[in-house]
């Protein structure tokens, strides 16, 4: 049975999901900002909650995959597509607080997909 696992470009800001060696999903992404970098390594999914609010931000990080044990996740949020765009092309202020954020439809897609202990590889 082929294995499924989530990997993050950082310098690209893309999140492809991998089943085996055949890339099934590939989602434009926005990563931590400069004073939040987003870790890199090896990790898996941890747990997921479908409806989630961030205890420190005070902010909706619906389709959350907890990927880190310091509060890293890949979740939904909005201006993914702009946000991405900005941090492609060096304008590393836009970012997370070093989650992995995914537009409304593809969290969704993303969050369906992905088994809790997923691998999750960020580099």
């Amino acid at each position: 049975m082929a294995t499924k696992r989530i990997l993050v470009e950082l310098d690209r800001q893309v999140l492809t999901a991998v089943l085996g060696d055949t890339k099934v999903y590939e989602f434009d992404c926005t990563t931590g900002d400069s004073t939040h970098p987003t870790p890199k390594g090896t990790f898996k999914i941890l747990h997921k909650h479908e409806k989630y609010t961030s205890h420190k931000y005070k902010v909706p990080m619906d389709h959350a995959m907890f990927f880190t044990n310091t509060g890293e996740a890949i979740h939904e949020s909005h201006a993914v597509g702009f946000t991405s765009w900005a941090k492609y092309f060096g304008i590393g202020a836009f970012g997370s607080h070093g989650c992995v954020r995914l537009s409304k439809s593809d969290a969704t897609i993303l969050f369906q997909w992905t088994p809790v202990g997923t691998e999750v590889v960020v580099k």
